[in-house]
């Protein structure tokens, strides 16, 4: 669940506060105890060294040096061999034993003149002390001292400061949460403040402008770039909206080339009546037989003239149907490896005097009308194998490229000059330099039907110029399954394989 910045800061101030005080508990009960034991130690042996090393018999003298011992309660006791000398507190009976063992000479041995303080425990009481017991020479004289405090009163200063760390934390609990929460707000507030300009631009508002001048280098440079996105932003619709103006000209521009187009359909129509007119006059001098007729050239004519009408008058029907089908297209998913590979095994009689290749990755599905994409496949084929010279090469392939199937048909041949690739995909455009391999004459349309044929699919086409030849492509996006049926199923995939491999042998 998503919170806000306000209740994020708030949490994290109180988690802080709460592992510092977790942190405090676990230190006052598993490691302060430990820690001024040995305070204690390292105080009772200093205290030690400072007598030794000052060390006189004058009541005052030690009683300075043993003041600050007392108030830590810390029992400091020096005598002799013969008698006392010097106590910082009234003796108890433990003392006066203790001092009658350390007069016994038996017993001098629990003096050292290198003492450690040590925890020690007094079976009488039940209790810990800290007791240090060391010796040293003054005038010829050994002089005992005694230091001793109770580990309880350490228990007692632990268990003191728990409480007061505590209430302390506690404290400071509320009044962080308190600091974050006002912090939190003062801090959210600019970006509540960027949020509502954020939004007004995405609602194309673009009046209001982020406060560039905030606390904070990184909130304002934020609004800065804020600003700098909702000015792009406008200019970019700006310039959106003349384009859209621009289009809806082209548009309209297009449709005046559609109608006349439409009146250029027409009129070819009405121009059919002059060949069929010079068909009529040449059927009727062969049959009139007249004298010196050369009956082959008029029959090669007829021939020519026929093939020219025929071709025409497809390409003038196919184009119909294609702008008058393609609303009501039956999109079905299809193996289009296996099309392609039907294809290209139908068209192979027209390259038996050429090198061709053909290459088919298989396992391509596709969403299409076959009847529409199998005329533009056979349209690239035809336009190839009508350009190349004997002879010369001719390569198919179908391949996966960035989610689509690519399908491509490469002939050698002379380029296409840049001026003429832009225009040769609309319907009725020839140019002077064609590159013809016979006398046969097209209408114009082959490659204007497979533009519509490939945007009605949602595809793409293009060409590309090679050294040595010309590349004619287009590709359709893959369906998102695999289509179990492979249309046209009389051949598969690995029969054109074959035939393929067998057709290159024999070039």
């Amino acid at each position: 669940m998503k919170r806000s910045i306000i209740t994020n800061f708030m949490v994290f101030t109180g988690a802080l506060v709460i592992v510092m005080l977790m942190c405090q508990i676990i230190f006052n009960v598993f490691f302060s105890k430990p820690y001024l034991v040995e305070f204690k130690k390292s105080q009772t042996e200093n205290l030690y060294k400072n007598i030794k090393n000052s060390y006189t018999d004058d009541f005052f003298t030690l009683y300075a040096m043993t003041k600050t011992a007392e108030d830590n309660n810390m029992n400091v006791l020096i005598f002799n061999d013969s008698s006392f000398i010097y106590s910082n507190r009234t003796m108890d009976g433990r003392m006066i034993r203790r001092t009658f063992f350390a007069l016994n000479p038996v017993l001098n041995t629990q003096f050292s003149d290198k003492p450690k303080a040590e925890v020690v425990n007094v079976p009488a009481s039940g209790t810990q002390m800290i007791a240090l017991n060391g010796v040293f020479t003054y005038d010829g004289e050994k002089r005992y001292v005694v230091i001793e405090t109770p580990v309880e009163s350490i228990s007692t200063v632990v268990s003191i400061l728990s409480k007061a760390n505590i209430l302390i934390f506690s404290f400071a609990l509320i009044v962080g949460i308190i600091c974050a929460f006002i912090f939190s707000r003062s801090f959210a507030r600019p970006i509540l403040e960027l949020k509502s300009v954020a939004q007004n631009v995405a609602s194309l508002k673009f009046d209001i402008k982020a406060d560039e001048n905030l606390s904070t280098i990184e909130l304002s440079e934020l609004s800065a770039s804020i600003n700098i996105m909702a000015d792009k932003l406008r200019a970019m619709i700006t310039d959106l909206q003349e384009k859209n103006k621009r289009l809806q000209f082209d548009i309209e521009h297009q449709m005046r080339l559609d109608k006349m187009r439409r009146d250029f359909v027409a009129n070819v129509s009405h121009e059919l009546k002059t060949p069929l007119c010079l068909l009529m006059l040449y059927s009727e001098n062969l049959k009139n037989n007249i004298d010196a007729l050369d009956r082959d050239f008029y029959c090669e004519t007829i021939i020519d003239e026929v093939k020219k009408l025929d071709e025409m008058a497809k390409s003038l029907l196919d184009l119909s149907a294609i702008e008058n089908g393609l609303s009501g297209m039956k999109l079905a998913e299809v193996d289009f490896s296996s099309f392609c590979a039907a294809v290209a095994a139908e068209t192979r009689v027209l390259f038996q005097d050429l090198d061709s290749t053909v290459e088919i990755e298989e396992g391509l599905a596709v969403n299409c009308d076959l009847h529409y994409l199998e005329q533009a496949a056979k349209n690239y084929i035809v336009n190839a194998v009508s350009h190349t010279n004997p002879g010369g090469r001719i390569a198919i392939r179908l391949a996966k490229n960035e989610g689509a199937a690519r399908f491509s048909v490469y002939n050698d041949g002379k380029q296409i000059p840049s001026d003429d690739v832009e225009h040769i995909w609309e319907s009725f455009y020839k140019t002077d330099k064609a590159r013809t391999r016979d006398k046969e004459n097209h209408a114009g349309l082959g490659l204007y039907i497979v533009r519509t044929v490939i945007n009605a699919h949602s595809g793409q086409y293009g060409l590309i110029n090679h050294e040595s030849g010309v590349e004619f492509w287009f590709s359709v996006p893959l369906s998102q399954g695999k289509a179990s049926v492979a249309p046209k199923g009389e051949l598969q995939s690995d029969e054109v394989d074959i035939w393929a491999k067998k057709h290159d042998n024999d070039s």
